[in-house]
């Protein structure tokens, strides 16, 4: 009977995920040294007791198995649609099988089970064929696939869900596997805690975002952007991206055979380390909305010409006296800005780093040979930045308990979540470079994490191979050479649109103030116990269609980037499940009422930052 569970098991798993069914009955999995016996309890359920070395330990209660399922369910208390459940430790499979009943088909298990022993016994012992096939449980099992754990993690979890999360411990687990419980639990603690600093810096990010907008607006005007470098940059040569990663105190004064010779390109943090090299980058670009002053703080680097999206830093734009060449990078008032004359504003990959935008930039500008120059993408050295950036001297880090990936010159390095992230997308650009235009990328980075598609070589090598030979250019002149992209005409039709951004922001306020009334008409009609169900769905008819209306705006973005947390309210409250159609129009019209106010606030607020600052512009 056992291998017939087994077996029918297996077949539910292969609607979902047939290659890991295949896999266990290929055994393609790492054995344990745990034996596992099979017991009943006194109240007549299947029970494990696991013997390890000479330790006995039952996986549950030996009289009364029933009752700590309904404990643990009132533990958990109520599971919304969607919520994410993590089950750390199947047993015999009591406890999944109740979470499974217990919840909407929505909501999203993922099991992790320290032992391959426990949870073949437990696939051959229960029957779950119905259950698994029903739902797409997520099984991650040592000495199997555990590899995959934290992919599981990054997709189940999310800011709007987080608030749901549930993790529950099979009894006992803790006790015969300890580590593994640490351990995976401190994986979904630092997945939770990234996903709040990374929302959390949205929220911070926001205003910076919307106020460098308006503010680099001015510089927008004088008309230089990325597509200007194409046309005037000499691409032939090789091209050398400059980042900040602390193998750069290695060989930094090698760029000084390439200066002239190669198109230099830093990134912000890179610059001072450059300049007190004696080496003057021809370009240097920033992404950051509060990049610190402090990281680029030289006079010489005011003459450098600086990449930007217009979102960056605008006191780091305004000290600039180099020319401010900007790209378009999604956010939409530059866009419509260069609408107004009738052309488009060209974009770089952004990637999430300034030097994912850096190497994208250099590749639309034709460049055929990359030199990759700092770009550590890990601790080398247990060091995160190059000496001179951050400090004079970089101090050491604990990295023991980092991730660990592939590197240049050693078998693994330390790294984090990010910095892998920012790995992961240059191994897929360099990929997409070299089948849509052969370019080739040498990583001169000596030290650091491996690039998929990339060329080891010392940068001395490199620098002597690309550069010999090649006629000396002055970049910097070139750029100095580019004219603006408006005309007189052009130039005063994009004044025009700035000027009349107030009152399109004002457009969206008035249209959240109709969306609020309707909002706190449906929470009247709850406080004083009269909601008519023909009258409630009508007025949410018209949510929709104010809503629609007050977002269609082509300037929403700048509010919505504004009011993140405005988008945490509505992208939350919507997981929750209500009992009844009053409590549900109850919590839809506060909802409501609060993102309404919120659109209006932002809006307004945004409207005076506008009359202050674009129409100074002329």
């Amino acid at each position: 009977m056992s291998e017939e569970i087994f077996a029918r098991n297996l077949k539910a798993m292969e609607k979902w995920y047939p290659d890991f069914a295949e896999g266990l009955r290929k055994e393609k999995y790492k054995k344990d040294e745990l034996e596992v016996i099979k017991e009943f309890s006194q109240d007549g359920e299947l029970i494990f007791k696991i013997k390890q070395g000479e330790r006995l330990l039952y996986l549950n209660g030996v009289r009364n198995a029933k009752t700590p399922l309904d404990l643990m369910m009132n533990r958990l208390g109520k599971i919304h649609k969607f919520s994410p459940v993590f089950l750390l430790g199947t047993g015999s499979g009591l406890y999944l099988k109740k979470i499974i009943s217990s919840t909407d088909s929505s909501v999203v298990i993922v099991v992790y089970e320290p032992s391959v022993s426990i949870f073949l016994e437990m696939l051959r012992e229960t029957e779950l064929a119905d259950e698994i096939e029903g739902r797409p449980i997520i099984f991650v099992i040592k000495g199997y696939n555990e590899s995959v754990f934290n992919t599981v993690i990054g997709r189940v979890l999310s800011y709007e869900n987080i608030e749901f999360l549930k993790v529950e411990i099979h009894p006992n687990y803790q006790v015969l596997f300890q580590e593994e419980m640490v351990e995976i639990t401190r994986q979904i603690s630092i997945r939770v805690r990234n996903i709040l600093m990374s929302e959390g810096s949205g929220v911070m990010f926001s205003e910076y975002l919307v106020r460098n907008q308006m503010k680099n607006m001015r510089y927008v005007c004088d008309g230089y952007h990325t597509k200007c470098l194409v046309d005037t940059v000499p691409y032939k040569g090789p091209a050398i991206l400059v980042a900040a990663g602390p193998s750069l105190n290695k060989n930094i004064h090698e760029l000084k055979a390439a200066k002239n010779k190669a198109f230099i390109l830093a990134v912000d943090t890179a610059t001072k380390p450059l300049i007190r090299a004696g080496i003057y980058p021809d370009a240097f670009c920033t992404i950051d909305p509060k990049k610190p002053l402090d990281l680029v703080q030289m006079d010489e680097i005011k003459d450098i010409p600086i990449i930007a999206p217009v979102t960056s830093n605008s006191e780091l734009i305004e000290q600039q006296r180099g020319k401010k060449i900007f790209y378009f990078d999604g956010y939409i008032l530059p866009q419509l800005a260069y609408m107004a004359a009738g052309k488009m504003m060209p974009s770089v990959a952004t990637g999430g780093s300034v030097a994912c935008s850096g190497f994208s930039l250099l590749y639309k500008m034709g460049f055929d040979t990359i030199i990759l120059v700092g770009q550590d993408l890990a601790y080398t050295d247990n060091k995160s930045h190059a000496d001179g950036t951050f400090k004079e001297e970089m101090p050491e880090e604990n990295t023991e308990r980092m991730i660990r990936v592939k590197g240049n010159y050693e078998d693994t390095v330390p790294t984090i979540t990010n910095l892998k992230s920012y790995l992961e997308w240059f191994e897929m650009y360099v990929k997409g470079m070299k089948e849509h235009r052969n370019v080739r990328v040498i990583n001169a980075t000596e030290g650091g994490a491996y690039i998929e598609g990339t060329e080891l070589m010392s940068l001395h090598d490199a620098i002597e191979e690309t550069c010999s030979g090649m006629e000396e250019t002055d970049f910097g002149a070139c750029i100095e050479k580019i004219e603006p992209e408006f005309n007189e005409e052009q130039r005063g039709k994009v004044v025009e649109f700035l000027h009349g951004v107030p009152k399109e922001l004002e457009n969206i306020r008035l249209d959240a103030v109709k969306l609020y009334n309707i909002y706190h008409k449906i929470n009247k009609m709850c406080e004083t116990g009269s909601l008519n169900i023909s009258e409630y769905r009508r007025s949410l008819k018209k949510v929709k269609k104010i809503s629609k209306k007050c977002e269609s705006h082509r300037l929403y973005q700048l509010v919505a980037a504004s009011m993140a947390v405005g988008e945490y309210i509505v992208k939350g409250e919507s997981l929750y499940e209500l009992d009844s159609a009053d409590e549900e129009a109850k919590a839809i019209s506060k909802q409501g009422m609060q993102y309404a106010n919120l659109i209006q606030e932002c809006a307004t607020i945004l409207k005076e930052f506008a009359e202050e600052i674009l129409l100074e512009i002329h």
